[in-house]
């Protein structure tokens, strides 16, 4: 792999969320971003939010492109979070903000031990807070031994009063207090944020086994919730309020097959949480709490449960003679499953993953418990869909079986399903690592097609070695055959061919597309050889920002006709664009902010 991956704006678009990269995006634009630094490959930064204190992000780059980010922010709900967008397009649009110092391991290359130890001894001594993470380095380097009879206090339920617990929801449904919030969207999601914090508080005592005291919380969230009271959280469009309610529903099927219930107490479970499912029927096809009612309903004694985990009936499945297997029967089998691992019942675990058809589980305990052969057999003639075969191959390179791995994986790409995009990049790469080129290489050109991108296609013609001529045509072929329907879309399909240089290719989707991501690219390819077509691109972008009379966005419309100018300087036709721009500048003259900036622009041409 000898190319590294460009860390572009589509690599930081893919990782985030649609309304985390929007958000984010508006950060960058609000100058938001505050002293972003970049150590060898560690970029750090702050970046101002809705809190008093900026949240501090970190990213650390590699060959790879982006190896790991972190934000003290609470976002939790899929891809990167709006801050760590924010701090991406900075360092991609404004390099020069970003402030770049020599990696750590070059900073301390010529000190001597002494003058380590006096430097290390005064900072701790100035940031008490991180001496307990430096006894913890050093005992895991086995310098000094954690003390003896020191454990973790166990979660119980004092810690989690079932009554503090309802008067906290409250306080996250109750909006009279909070006044004139600046930013009423990260308000909403810092509620939902904390409501889902009350949940894995449940899934704590849960994972303890205590499902009792779990249960009495799980219940004091749900009731001060449920009667559409959640309603209050779901205004922030995200989606972020089903998520958790989602995850609540999965707590409760856990706790109910953990808890200590009669058989009484079991059916009222049962018969609450088939209403609260209810309640959620009129939102949503999939109700949380369904699951969890099915597994109040059966409990450990059911008869058809018993047969599948006793091993009596080889042929015993669960939802047999049942109207059709419901949506939720996965749900129902991975909690009992979560149960049993938690328990270490791995006989009952077998039997039960795969009566319950429950591949992925199935196979990797097989491959956990030495049974590889078995668990590459099973998987090849049960595996049904990509995202079940990239945990089992990563499984089985992960037990250093690549032949294995690599088969497991070739068999999932035959189906269609979710993730197949990233079981075809794991397998291009991990293929070529070992030396299978035609595999790595059928790979490669499955992961463009499912998710064309210039990563997807550099990384093709890094494997490809001497076949890449006709792979190339192979995939630019593909491509031109599509029609990508979204700016996100359009932007990848626009840097494959602007990369090949194929720039009729680009102009004919940036004449489809409005939006600026897609155009700008083109632009800035277009202004040696195509100025005419960059010049009325850039009008086309520049004019709507200036008509709106939006001030903030202002400076974009300038960008837009600076690159105007310098088609134009490419063209020579710079009187015509100095004609225009004065023409604008005469139009809007009572735009007091955009005057002044036009007037610049007009100096320095």
């Amino acid at each position: 792999m000898g190319r590294d991956a460009p860390l572009t704006e589509t690599t930081v678009r893919r990782l985030a969320r649609s309304q985390s990269y929007d958000r984010g995006e508006n950060y960058y634009e609000q100058g938001a971003v505050l002293d972003i630094e970049k150590r060898g490959e560690t970029l750090r930064a702050e970046v101002e939010g809705s809190q008093y204190e900026p949240y501090q992000v970190t990213v650390e780059l590699g060959d790879s492109g982006i190896v790991d980010s972190e934000c003290s922010c609470p976002y939790d709900h899929g891809g990167i979070c709006k801050h760590r967008v924010a701090v991406l397009l900075t360092s991609l649009r404004d390099p020069d903000a970003v402030t770049t110092h020599p990696p750590v391991s070059e900073l301390l290359a010529d000190c001597d031990r002494e003058t380590l130890y006096t430097v290390l001894v005064d900072l701790l001594d100035d940031r008490p807070e991180l001496v307990d993470d430096v006894e913890q380095r050093l005992a895991e380097q086995g310098v000094t031994a954690a003390a003896e009879g020191e454990t973790e206090p166990p979660v119980s339920q004092a810690s989690l009063n079932p009554e503090q617990v309802r008067r906290r929801v409250r306080d996250l449904l109750d909006f009279s207090q909070s006044g004139v919030v600046s930013d009423p969207r990260a308000d909403m999601e810092q509620r939902v944020d904390d409501l889902s914090d009350l949940v894995d508080d449940a899934w704590t005592l849960v994972e303890a086994g205590d499902g009792d005291a779990a249960l009495d919380v799980l219940k004091a969230i749900a009731e001060e919730l449920l009667g559409e009271e959640w309603l209050r959280l779901s205004d922030d469009d995200s989606g972020a309020v089903f998520e958790c309610l989602d995850e609540l529903g999965a707590a409760c099927s856990e706790a109910v097959l953990t808890a200590d219930l009669a058989d009484d107490e079991r059916e009222a479970w049962a018969a609450q949480l088939d209403t609260w499912a209810d309640e959620l029927a009129s939102y949503t096809r999939e109700p949380p709490f369904r699951a969890a009612a099915a597994a109040a309903d059966r409990g450990w004694d059911d008869d058809r449960l018993q047969r599948v985990l006793d091993d009596t009936e080889d042929t015993s499945r669960l939802w047999e003679d049942e109207n059709g297997r419901p949506w939720y029967a996965d749900d129902v089998a991975v909690a009992y499953l979560d149960v049993l691992e938690r328990n270490g019942r791995t006989d009952e675990y077998l039997r039960l993953s795969k009566a319950t058809d429950q591949t992925e589980q199935h196979t990797t305990k097989l491959i956990e418990v030495g049974r590889v052969d078995d668990a590459v057999e099973y998987a090849v003639e049960n595996l049904s869909t990509p995202d079940v075969a990239v945990a089992v191959a990563q499984t089985l390179g992960e037990c250093d079986r690549p032949a294995d791995a690599i088969r497991v994986a070739r068999e999932g790409l035959s189906d269609d399903g979710p993730k197949k995009a990233e079981l075809a990049a794991w397998l291009r790469e991990f293929a070529a690592n070992h030396g299978d080129n035609e595999s790595a290489v059928q790979a490669a050109i499955t992961a463009f097609d499912a998710d064309p991108s210039l990563t997807a296609y550099q990384a093709a013609e890094d494997v490809a070695g001497d076949s890449w001529p006709a792979t190339r045509e192979e995939l630019l072929a593909s491509l031109e055959q599509r029609r990508p329907e979204r700016p996100s879309t359009a932007r990848d399909h626009v840097e494959v061919f602007l990369y090949e240089n194929r720039l009729d290719e680009a102009i004919s989707i940036a004449n489809r597309f409005e939006h600026h991501s897609v155009v700008e690219p083109v632009v800035d390819a277009a202004i040696k050889d195509r100025p005419q077509w960059a010049i009325d691109a850039c009008k086309a972008q520049a004019e709507p920002i200036i008509e709106a009379g939006k001030s903030d966005q202002y400076r974009h419309a300038v960008r837009w006709l600076e690159k105007a100018g310098k088609a134009a300087r490419e063209a020579g036709t710079l009187d015509d664009w100095h004609e225009y721009v004065e023409t604008l500048r005469e139009r809007h003259s009572r735009k007091y902010k955009l005057a002044p900036m036009l007037d610049d622009l007009l100096a320095d041409f």
